[in-house]
């Protein structure tokens, strides 16, 4: 993965949606299109409260292809922004005991929390929702990022909307795309 040119000119929240979508465009998935006030802020509620997100909120949101709900997300607490990736994307698997695993949700190797941040973050988590789809090609994104007495708290909050896309305040189209290598 290559950081867009304008990486360190990008707030906390920009970051978060760009490593998401640099990480589904790495495997070959569609980009999420673009960040939704109202999923950011709901991102920005589970950021300020260390949790992870919910459904939103004032988001008209559709189905996944399953029928389910079409939403997924992370929460990570005391990283940098690429640290909170690297532990969603690389290291949301069982340590060996709990003392070595970041992912509370990961009680053992093999359950159904293991990766889930992982497979939430790209599109379909089989353990708890099949989230918003792998193929999404309209999914929209809320990034919340707080300061918690002393560390950081992040959450990427996706969503399929019900219908045409509502507005968006950054997209991947007009403020990433251009500053790829």
């Amino acid at each position: 993965m290559a950081l867009p040119s304008n990486w360190f000119s990008l707030t906390t929240p920009e970051q978060l949606f760009v490593i998401a979508d640099l990480e589904r465009t790495a495997r070959g998935l569609p980009p999420y299109v673009g960040i939704n006030a109202a999923l950011s802020a709901d991102a920005q509620h589970a950021a300020a409260t260390n949790s992870d997100p919910s459904i939103a909120a004032g988001f008209s949101m559709a189905n996944d292809a399953q029928g389910s709900p079409g939403f997924g997300g992370a929460w990570a607490g005391g990283y940098a922004v690429l640290a909170a990736d690297y532990i969603w994307m690389y290291d949301d698997a069982w340590g060996g005991s709990a003392a070595k695993t970041s992912n509370i949700a990961c009680t053992s190797a093999g359950a159904a929390g293991c990766w889930a941040h992982r497979d939430e973050l790209l599109g379909a988590d089989p353990g708890y929702n099949s989230g918003v789809g792998l193929g999404c090609t309209n999914c929209e994104v809320g990034t919340g990022f707080a300061m918690v007495n002393g560390n950081a708290s992040y959450v990427d909050l996706i969503e399929i909307p019900n219908g045409s896309l509502p507005p968006m305040s950054f997209t991947w189209a007009n403020n990433v795309l251009p500053n790829l290598p």
